[in-house]
């Protein structure tokens, strides 16, 4: 296996037309990624992700698989979920407590930019889908 690429190995959970989700245990894979240290996703946790099904690909529920991505989308999804929001969350708050001289005010407002950061990034959802590709393959 290549470096650049993150793998799991996970089973086919369901089956559509223009999907398969499949899943995987988190912490099995996690031993070489560079992103471990800062990664909240839980060790242990079963995670599900749905990737778009190609032509002439025939999964069946409970067929192991392996799901990939490569190290540089796993960095992107890092910066999206993680490294932006902390960004945004100090630079709202320095620019409030530096036009209002009032630290309440920076707080909540950099709180309160969380929510909307997240909402936006759940909106543009397919946006960023289309960036972090995930890869099933047959095992």
């Amino acid at each position: 296996m290549r470096q650049d690429i993150v793998s799991h190995i996970g089973t086919v959970t369901k089956v559509t037309e223009e999907s398969v989700s499949a899943s995987f245990n988190k912490g099995e894979a996690c031993g070489n990624c560079h992103a471990k240290a800062i990664c909240e996703g839980g060790k242990g946790q079963l995670i599900t992700i749905e990737v778009a099904r190609k032509e002439g690909s025939d999964f069946k529920p409970g067929q192991k698989v392996n799901v990939s991505l490569s190290a540089k989308t796993a960095s992107t999804s890092v910066m999206l979920a993680y490294v932006y929001p902390l960004i945004l969350l100090f630079a709202v708050m320095a620019a409030v407590i530096f036009t209002t001289g009032n630290q309440d005010a920076g707080c909540l407002a950099a709180l309160a930019t969380l929510p909307v950061y997240y909402t936006l990034l759940y909106m543009f959802r397919k946006r960023v889908n289309k960036k972090i590709e995930f890869a099933i393959t047959e095992i």
